[in-house]
């Protein structure tokens, strides 16, 4: 099951967050914004989910296929 916490709460693995707490260099999204979890989900060009944030909240299967390829691609840039 995926959980949509992070996105809720803010607390997830955002580089903002990444960088507070010591784990990144940056603060900064490939965009050229400060990356917090909203930033990903509402407004990054990169990885904005059109679906807006009360649906990905449902978790319908576009929510879930989304959540699952940018939590792919930010763990395989972070590798």
């Amino acid at each position: 099951m995926v959980s949509d916490e992070p996105s809720r709460t803010g607390q997830g693995p955002c580089c903002a967050n990444l960088h507070k707490w010591g784990l990144a260099q940056s603060p900064s999204c490939d965009c050229g914004q400060r990356q917090t979890m909203n930033h990903i989900v509402d407004t990054c060009p990169l990885t904005k989910y059109e679906g807006e944030l009360n649906l990905l909240h449902e978790a319908d299967d576009d929510a879930v296929i989304w959540l699952e390829s940018t939590a792919t691609a930010a763990l395989t840039k972070m590798k």
